[in-house]
Order: structure tokens, then C-alpha cells, then sequence
């Protein structure tokens, strides 16, 4: 990308959540024993007028070179915040009062003078429940922020947030690093999920990763699920949540609430049963009964 189409890209971005082009799509999160909906993750869009429909990697590291990163987080934010306060007014179903609400928070945002308490004033202004709202933080920001992290991860639980590290394994330290870290969470990055039921070495890698969260009660999350192969081996590995293309993509929010409001997800199968189907290599759960549209 040239340093033009930066200036370009930085001079279109500034307003244009204003605007209306800053988008927010929701990915549910599929608990893989009950095959319920437990949460939904935030997705940010840029609808450019000229370009179309742009993913986050296209213009994020812009946003931050031009100083807009940190007002275009804090508006995501806010409407993540009003949005899981629409969920109270879905009709009641058990899973709905647990869902969480996930808001991925980089590093600029996370060290900025206030922030936990803005975070404090959006759970009491808009009477969220505890935990309702997760914030995702990478590995590489937790590492950005440097010594302050804990104590900052620790008063966002205090406020009322759900936590969790996100894209694990991309970076360079362990489970044994969050040790201190008062997270509720490990969401395994997608690299390690394609080749499961493939290749041993990621097998164990996820193996591990399960087994070493389960011993500090934190549970794992498998990100960009594709294939009835690594559903399958995601179940026989005790993986507890996951979400990707074989459940389904993300949704608007109202197609998201509808889904809330239902409660059900996939219907949830053996190790066994999902092997089988795995060989018969179908398109999509979606196919099936009770399953999640895919679009």
C-alpha cells in the first residue's frame, strides 16, 4: 500500500462512523456440548463509498498511523455496549441472560488514560450484567502494555467485564504467562485449527492448550471452525466453545438477536457421529435441522 492511498484511506475514515459506513456484524460462538449459542463476537466493517465492504486488516493499521484508532475503538465500544443492552428485551430463554457480547481491544485503547472507566460508566449507564460484555486483547497488546496489564485486566473484572486473550499462539509466550491474569478465557487462533484431524502436531499443539486452560479453569474458544473434520477433532479434544464458516458467518444484528431469541445452535453429536459425517464431507451444518443459516 502507498503512502498516498494511506493519506487517502486516512482522510476517508475520519467521520465515517459518522457517516454510517462503520459497520458491526456478530459471529455466534457455539458451545460444543449443548450446541447453544453462548455468545456473539463484534466484527467491524468500513462499507466504503469507492471501495466496498472492507475488512478491519485493510484500514486498522491505518487508523492507528493517523491517530484515529483509539476514537474509532471507543465508538465500537459504545454501540457493543447498547447493543448487549437490546438483548434484555429479547424474550426470555435460559441461554440469552449468559450470553457475552465480545469487543476486540488493542493496545492504544487499552493503555489510554480513563479507560476502565469508561468501561464502569458504559455497565452502569446502560445496566449491562456482569459479564455480559467480553473484551478480547491480544497477546501482543498485553505485551505492549507491558507490567500494567494485570492490574488493569484486574479492574476491568472488577467493573463487571468477561476477559479473554485472543488469537492465542501467535505470539510468543505461554498459558503460564496468564497465570496472574484474571482471564475467563483462551480463543486459539485459526492457524491451529486447520490442520486438526490432519496433522499430529497441531493436534497436540490444541491438545495441550485445552488441557493447560482446563487446569487454570479457563476455557478455549476455537476461532474460524471450517470443516466437520476439525469440529470433530475439536470435540474428541475437549474444546469448549468454537465458531467459523461451519456454523456460521457473521450476521447483522438483527439476524444475531433472532438467533439469541431462538437459543439453539447445532444440534450437538459425538466424537463418533461427527467423524462419520466428516467422511461424507457435507457442504455445511446448515443443511441439517436446527442448525445455523450460513451466510
Amino acid at each position: 500500500m502507498s503512502i498516498m492511498l494511506d493519506l487517502d484511506l486516512a482522510a476517508d475514515l475520519r467521520g465515517a462512523h459518522d457517516r454510517g459506513e462503520i459497520v458491526l456484524n456478530y459471529q455466534p460462538e457455539i458451545d460444543l456440548a449443548s450446541g447453544a449459542v453462548v455468545g456473539m463476537e463484534a466484527l467491524m466493517r468500513w462499507a466504503h463509498p469507492r471501495r466496498g465492504l472492507l475488512a478491519p486488516d485493510a484500514f486498522l493499521e491505518v487508523a492507528h498511523k493517523a491517530g484515529l484508532l483509539l476514537p474509532l475503538s471507543t465508538w465500537v465500544l459504545e454501540q457493543c455496549a447498547q447493543e448487549r443492552a437490546r438483548w434484555a428485551q429479547l424474550p426470555v430463554h435460559p441461554t440469552v441472560g449468559r450470553c457475552q457480547l465480545w469487543v476486540n481491544v488493542a493496545a492504544v485503547q487499552l493503555a489510554s488514560e480513563g479507560f476502565v472507566e469508561s468501561v464502569r460508566d458504559l455497565f452502569e449507564r446502560y445496566a449491562l450484567p456482569e459479564r455480559g460484555l467480553g473484551l478480547e486483547f491480544s497477546e501482543s497488546t498485553l505485551g505492549d502494555v507491558g507490567a500494567s496489564a494485570a492490574p488493569l485486566l484486574l479492574q476491568l473484572r472488577e467493573a463487571g467485564c468477561a476477559l479473554a486473550v485472543d488469537d492465542f499462539g501467535t505470539w510468543y509466550s505461554s498459558l503460564a504467562r496468564f497465570e496472574d491474569m484474571p482471564v475467563d478465557a483462551v480463543k486459539l487462533d485459526r492457524r491451529f485449527v486447520r490442520g486438526l484431524g490432519v496433522d499430529l502436531d497441531e493436534d497436540s499443539i490444541v491438545a495441550s492448550v485445552v488441557r493447560l486452560a482446563h487446569a487454570r479453569d479457563l476455557y478455549v474458544v476455537a476461532e474460524g471452525v471450517e470443516s466437520w473434520t476439525e469440529g470433530a477433532r475439536l470435540c474428541e479434544l475437549g474444546c469448549d466453545r468454537a465458531h467459523g464458516f461451519l456454523f456460521c458467518g457473521p450476521q447483522s444484528a438483527t439476524r444475531a438477536r433472532s438467533m439469541l431469541a431462538r437459543g439453539g445452535g447445532w444440534t450437538p453429536q459425538s466424537p463418533e457421529s461427527l467423524i462419520r459425517a466428516a467422511g461424507e464431507a457435507p457442504e455445511t451444518f446448515a443443511r441439517s435441522a436446527g442448525r445455523l443459516p450460513r451466510q
